[in-house]
């Protein structure tokens, strides 16, 4: 499902892991990208519409990565690969 091809109610596990993307307008699943910024789980194709959309992209890597040392979106095996690693 693309963004914007959804409209009906919110899924009861919209942005959860393994559930529903937590767009309203999309709810695909399985939202498997954490976004650091919103504290929730995205589809694939929304994760990258969001975050390689250029002003984002930018705002990300110049105000957090910095400070942050990690990307906007992880998959869980990414985030529990760093917390192994430090």
């Amino acid at each position: 499902m693309a963004y914007g091809d959804y409209d009906g109610p919110n899924k009861p596990n919209k942005g959860k892991e393994d559930g529903s993307c937590n767009r309203t307008r999309c709810q695909a699943g399985p939202a498997r990208w954490y976004n650091h910024g919103s504290y929730s789980w995205y589809c694939d194709s929304c994760r990258n519409q969001i975050e390689f959309d250029s002003f984002n992209s930018r705002d990300w890597q110049m105000n957090y990565q910095p400070r942050l040392k990690h990307p906007m979106f992880e998959t869980r095996e990414m985030m529990d690969a760093r917390k192994a690693a430090a």
